[in-house]
């Protein structure tokens, strides 16, 4: 029997502070755009539309379809400088969030941690830590009732995705727990062929596995968004035709504006995404705006209204793309990117974080400038609103519910 405490066995360590204070702690600088926010953008908008954009944003329900891949001092207040109700995915499981800190040497962000089970839960852990700390600012939502509730009380509203699937290996039962840890959205691939499928960065496309059919069908039964952001084109086209419900690309770019770019997708591909009622997620990242490092809120604007020309208003979102904490060096670790593939996607490195080129648009706060872009692109209230979130928002009630 135990009868004292020396029979005990100790833990290896006290908590003196939490996972993401720890994290934040061993942070020894900050890109600009961390704390300041972004440009404002001369649309050229009379008095009139400045105030009618405005008081529109004030009503909009933001729904960013990839809201960060990082976290970060000051990210709280970036999003909450976006609107008074703001929200979207934020991306797990690459690296890890705490892993992630703009080191260029000794870093912490090693291959081996990319995409595992692993550090896929410890970063659902670590959210709902930075959530808990947030003093109610941060709310991590599980339901469409989660996220109008965030919104209702101006906290952010923080759904979680994961941008591949091999987390899953050969233990199918990871899935399910994953849902019941909170994470409602996967991509099937990055950029490499996988069990599901094959990534843009592959010189082939052989489009959805019976391995990824059978994701497809498990993650339509769970209640998960079957999300194709990185995707080659067949299999974003294969994963539409297998899926029962709405599903995504929550961000990329248009093959006929930037021609060439792997993170791209072609019209026939995203018009499938829209015939299973899902949405397809313009990314905010320059490469895949036009090409180069820089560009435009206005830009951004452009793509938007591309496509909604193919796809219709229904279909069309933004998924920023954003990657503020990490230093390049950082991502080039991943076993999916090289200075090679970013040669391939336009990014030099001249400008980083990349977002930084993204005038108007280089963080979170930047939401407002593109309801005013897309005020002085001739949209009307009820278009806008579906655009800055509420088809996002739509697809998330019809498969998470």
């Amino acid at each position: 029997m135990l009868s004292s405490g020396r029979f005990l066995p100790r833990l290896p360590w006290t908590r003196s502070a939490s996972m993401v204070a720890r994290h934040f702690a061993k942070r020894k600088s900050l890109y600009p755009f961390m704390a300041k926010p972004a440009t404002v953008f001369d649309f050229g908008l009379s008095p009139d539309d400045e105030q009618r954009a405005a008081e529109l944003h004030k009503t909009i329900q933001v729904y960013d379809g990839l809201i960060e891949c990082t976290w970060y001092p000051g990210i709280v207040e970036n999003i909450l400088a976006g609107g008074p109700q703001v929200g979207g995915s934020l991306s797990l499981g690459n690296a890890g969030l705490e892993r992630f800190l703009g080191e260029k040497e000794h870093m912490d962000a090693v291959p081996e941690k990319f995409w595992t089970y692993e550090t896929l839960v410890r970063d659902l852990a670590y959210i709902r830590a930075a959530c808990h700390e947030s003093a109610g600012k941060v709310h991590f939502c599980t339901s469409a009732a989660e996220l109008e509730a965030a919104y209702s009380v101006g906290a952010v509203a923080l759904s979680a995705d994961v941008q591949n699937s091999n987390f899953i290996g050969s233990d199918f039962d990871r899935l399910e727990t994953v849902y019941w840890l909170g994470l409602r959205r996967i991509q099937l691939t990055y950029n490499d062929a996988n069990s599901a499928g094959f990534g843009c960065m592959e010189e082939s496309d052989g489009g959805l596995t019976k391995w990824g059919e059978r994701l497809v069908g498990a993650m339509n039964d769970l209640g998960m968004i079957v999300d194709t952001g990185h995707c080659k084109p067949q299999t974003v086209i294969d994963a539409a035709k297998a899926s029962r419900k709405p599903m995504t690309c929550s961000h990329a770019g248009l093959v006929s504006i930037c021609p060439g770019n792997p993170r791209t997708q072609t019209e026939e591909a995203i018009k499938e995404v829209a015939k299973t009622g899902g949405v397809f997620g313009l990314v905010a990242a320059p490469m895949a705006v036009n090409n180069s490092d820089c560009c435009t809120v206005d830009d951004l604007v452009n793509n938007i209204d591309a496509a909604v020309k193919v796809i219709g208003e229904d279909h069309v979102g933004f998924g920023s793309d954003f990657l503020i904490a990490a230093s390049m060096e950082e991502v080039l670790r991943a076993p999916e990117w090289d200075a090679e593939r970013a040669g391939a996607v336009n990014t030099s490195g001249l400008v980083w974080p990349f977002s930084d080129g993204h005038v108007g648009f280089e963080n979170n706060s930047g939401y407002r400038n593109l309801t005013r872009g897309l005020v002085a692109k001739g949209y009307s209230d009820e278009s806008i609103r579906k655009i800055m979130g509420g088809n996002f928002l739509r697809v998330f009630k019809d498969v998470v519910g």
